[in-house]
């Protein structure tokens, strides 16, 4: 007789960077369960192509819109036996309190990041890959993986690209996250190959100020996978603290990161970055301690990019 799978349900709602990470702890989840083994993710709709590019690491996909009412009694249905939190919220625990099933949630070290923003605390907080691992490895016996697991197989790019290139992520939610035009075109000027740069239909206005002499844009043209095969196929790709930044480490594309507002101390830099990439924070004049966890706030009047696009600019950094 076929033993019965353990199903699991995974839960974390947003943001593209944050839900990127979550596979190699699903990964690790997986390889470590004994016997067969579901697991299904619960998301936001517009989150749902990230997971679509989780392959078969996730085998079903379950999303609202705005309420977790949306899906509350097709999650009862399915008879979960574990549910593994890894957004920790309050829409995370009304279905945990709905499912009512043994659960294992991440511990997303909000006050050891405020210390750290407030300057009481000089240790960097662990790295969201490492915590989302901890929240159930006792449970499970699962370690902390070492690789990533292959994310969007098979994607396409929108169009043929030259043989080399690189790419410029312009996008970023929030300002202190931004790469300042000056920044991005010094990008573009020391390149010996095409850019390519993409972002979201907002970013559009950035990128028509930028010296297009060598640039293919694509800002605004493109779904997630075919993001993820155009940074794939990148020499080398530059961007800020973003989305963008943790799909290029996924995809083992060499990353050059550009730190303003926010720090890598976060617990949020690239995980298992490409050999040869590089992360670029402001100089030792503001120090290595975040203005904000979001990248929202400035303590230094919107200054702190700046200082990152100077040490570039003068420092033989790729």
């Amino acid at each position: 007789m076929t033993a019965r799978a353990t199903r699991i349900l995974v839960i974390r709602f947003s943001s593209i960077g944050d839900i990127v990470l979550t596979a190699p702890a699903i990964d690790s989840l997986r390889q470590a369960v004994h016997g067969p083994c579901e697991i299904h993710y619960l998301t936001k709709a517009s989150m749902a192509p990230v997971i679509e590019g989780f392959g078969e690491l996730i085998d079903q996909v379950h999303t609202i819109q705005t309420s977790t009412a949306e899906v509350q009694q097709a999650l009862k249905a399915v008879s979960f036996d574990y549910v593994v939190d890894l957004h920790n919220n309050v829409r995370s625990r009304s279905i945990k309190r709905t499912l009512g099933l043994i659960s294992f949630t991440v511990d997303k070290k909000n006050r050891a990041k405020w210390m750290l923003i407030r300057g009481w605390r000089r240790a960097p907080v662990a790295h969201i890959v490492e915590r989302y691992v901890d929240a159930f490895a006792g449970a499970f016996g699962a370690s902390i993986p070492h690789q990533w697991p292959t994310l969007f197989e098979g994607a396409t790019s929108p169009q043929d690209l030259p043989t080399q290139y690189t790419v410029l992520a312009i996008g970023a939610t929030h300002s202190g996250k931004q790469l300042t035009t000056s920044l991005m075109q010094t990008i573009i000027d020391r390149s010996n190959t095409p850019v390519v740069l993409i972002g979201s239909a907002g970013d559009i206005e950035r990128g028509k100020t930028l010296d297009r002499a060598q640039v293919i844009s694509l800002v605004g043209e493109t779904t997630i996978a075919q993001s993820a095969a155009i940074l794939r196929g990148a020499k080398r790709v530059y961007t800020g603290d973003t989305g963008m930044m943790h799909l290029a480490a996924a995809v083992g594309t060499p990353i050059s990161s550009f730190w303003g507002c926010t720090r890598p101390a976060l617990g949020m830099g690239p995980w298992n970055p490409a050999p040869g990439s590089s992360v670029v924070v402001p100089d030792e004049r503001l120090g290595r301690r975040p203005c904000s966890k979001l990248g929202n706030r400035c303590r230094h009047s919107e200054i702190c990019m700046s200082t990152t696009e100077r040490l570039y600019s003068e420092a033989s950094i790729k």
